[in-house]
């Protein structure tokens, strides 16, 4: 297993640093795809990390999770570095690691000179600081571990950080603790019963910088390592914020390092509050509501310009927080924010950030993110910055937010949900935003990720589901005059309007046609059709399928191209039912009954509907 980097880089399933993470759209875990794809090969209907039974085995790429990884270096702590001198220069000598018959008798020298009746004087304590950082450097095996465990210093440790004189015995006392707190769950527990926690809570609001970091850092890896220490954890900032402002908070202990303008407090803090706010139940998830702190501002800016270690504690944390109803608005509201304001970086960030929360399916805890995105004043204005943008990977990740904006709620049960007000989305977003200037640009662009971004995005806005409406209802006459293989076309789509000859596609007048002709998407769709590309020619499918709902696409040329694909051994049997079901609509828009192609498959064609993926 990597140690070196956050857990959440690792599979649950390989326990390696994860290339290709996904995840399960049901429950929201992230598995490397080739290990949940195999645990499934295997037979398993679970979800590894929940052992929940899935009724979906939808994937949904973890776009931010993935860049951070790539973006880590080999060794990530979130523990500040070495002490140094403003100059730059290092404040102790290297240490040089003697061989290995000779570095316990250092080892236990220093242990004697840090458990010597003379730390309970201050001037040898205040010269303890550099025996401190010999000894975090050799705690870095189980021998060497257990001899400092054995050794009784947890109270000598814990003195030291009361001592707010000693900031640097504060800080690498801060670093033996951490160092310890690696190795295994009863060292935490130690740790926690000499009172080193209630310490540490309140080392935060100490004024060295570094020594705030530390702390952080520390609790960080306690937290993760015991959830006992976790408890504590919060218990005892509650309990300080309390005595302090009145309030029962855990996030007020950590407010002065988000205030920092240090990068490394910024990273321990935003480390320390996902440590915190992971998997917390609805009580303990109470303490972390936002009250106009500023905290989800602060986050969002540290995903901004943060470093790749503290952007991904950051966006996390706010995955967590905004699971607080009371929190949901103002994280929303940041984060369309940042959208708007923020570097190319942290724009794409806060789209795929949005992008993830809508795909997590809905629970009694966690309800579906994507009406409340919808809602929001700043939300059009937002996505259109981003769409705008000259930085193909902010249009492609807003892509991928249009994709999610014009899909029905609950998607997780494959139920079609409020879908007039859908609609009223899909419309305000092409009337609105340059979503189809956009979708265009990328179909041109020479990037199969944005080409399959671009077609995904299409498929659903063409998803109009409103052909069925109150001024249309399907017991009216017209309805059930239709043949019985027109009439799942009736519902979803556009026949001939009998009563507008004039109108060559529409059947129900209460919704938009023509959105998707004449702006060259279409053409640029059939074109994708030759691309050799298995996944560009699946997304393109889909998005021709919803497109013909409304708009006219009887082509010999596509249909031609329709029968070469169904040939094609690299397309998906899911892609090559599409493919069919296009046929099965032109066949019935040209006034056939749909038998002409039988002899294509025995494949039983489904009632014609949208085809809607999650994964853009």
């Amino acid at each position: 297993m990597n140690m070196g980097c956050p857990a959440e880089f690792i599979c649950p399933i390989t326990q390696e640093v994860m290339t290709d993470p996904v995840m399960v759209s049901e429950t929201g875990q992230t598995y490397e795809r080739a290990a949940i794809l195999d645990w499934w090969a295997r037979g398993h209907r679970t979800c590894p990390a929940t052992n929940t039974s899935l009724n979906s085995f939808q994937l949904a790429p973890n776009y931010v999770l993935k860049s951070l990884i790539q973006q880590q270096q080999p060794s990530t702590s979130y523990a500040p570095s070495r002490p140094q001198q403003p100059g730059g220069d290092r404040m102790y000598p290297t240490l040089s690691h003697q061989p290995q018959t000779q570095e316990p008798n250092q080892l236990q020298q220093i242990l004697q000179r840090l458990s010597s009746a003379s730390m309970q004087v201050p001037a040898y304590r205040s010269g303890s600081s550099y025996s401190l950082w010999q000894l975090k450097e050799l705690v870095k095996d189980s021998e060497t571990h257990s001899q400092v465990m054995q050794a009784q210093l947890l109270p000598t440790l814990v003195a030291l950080l009361l001592d707010s004189s000693l900031p640097e015995c504060q800080v690498n006392a801060a670093g033996v603790l951490r160092r310890l707190a690696v190795r295994n769950v009863s060292s935490c527990e130690a740790i926690l019963k000499a009172g080193a926690v209630s310490a540490l809570v309140q080392l935060l609001s100490a004024s060295n910088t570094e020594a705030r970091a530390a702390a952080a850092g520390c609790l960080c890896l306690l937290g993760w390592n015991s959830s006992n220490v976790k408890s504590e954890i919060i218990f005892t900032m509650c309990k300080t914020a309390k005595d302090q402002t009145g309030q029962i908070s855990s996030i007020h202990a950590m407010l002065p390092l988000f205030n920092s303008s240090t990068p490394s407090e910024v990273e321990a803090a935003s480390a320390c509050l996902h440590m915190l706010s992971e998997a917390a139940t609805a009580d303990v998830l109470a303490t972390f509501e936002l009250r106009d702190s500023g905290l989800a501002q602060h986050l969002c800016k540290t995903i901004d310009s943060g470093s790749p270690v503290a952007t991904f504690a950051a966006a996390e944390s706010l995955k967590n927080l905004i699971q607080l109803p009371a929190n949901r608005v103002e994280v929303m509201q940041q984060l369309l924010a940042l959208m708007e304001s923020g570097s190319p970086a942290g724009q794409a960030d806060a789209a795929n950030l949005c992008w993830e929360l809508c795909c997590v399916s809905a629970t009694a805890h966690n309800p579906h993110m994507t009406s409340l995105l919808s809602s929001q004043p700043k939300m059009l204005p937002s996505l259109s910055c981003l769409l705008s943008s000259t930085d193909s990977g902010v249009v492609r990740a807003a892509l991928g937010l249009v994709h999610v904006l014009a899909l029905e709620v609950s998607k997780a049960q494959n139920s079609f949900a409020n879908p007039a007000n859908v609609d009223l989305v899909r419309i305000q977003l092409v009337q609105y935003a340059p979503v189809l200037d956009a979708i265009l640009s990328m179909l041109l662009a020479p990037d199969t990720s944005g080409e399959v971004a671009a077609a995904n995005a299409a498929t659903n806005l063409a998803a109009f589901r409103s052909g069925v409406c109150n001024e249309c209802d399907k017991s009216s006459p017209s309805f059930k005059q239709q043949p019985s293989r027109k009439r799942d076309f009736f519902r979803f789509g556009k026949l001939l309007d009998e009563s507008d000859p004039s109108s060559p596609i529409g059947g129900c007048r209460h919704t938009p046609r023509g959105l998707m002709a004449g702006n060259g998407i279409i053409g640029r769709l059939y074109t994708l059709l030759d691309s050799g590309d298995a996944a560009v020619v699946s997304a393109v499918l889909t998005a021709l399928y919803n497109i013909s709902a409304t708009e006219n696409l009887a082509d010999g040329v596509l249909q031609n191209k329709l029968l070469q694909l169904l040939g094609w051994k690299a397309l998906s049997p899911k892609s090559k039912d599409a493919a069919r079901m296009l046929l099965q609509r032109l066949d019935i828009r040209d006034g056939r009954d749909g038998m002409s192609f039988t002899f294509l498959s025995a494949f039983s064609l489904p009632p014609a509907r949208p085809l809607v993926y999650l994964d853009p």
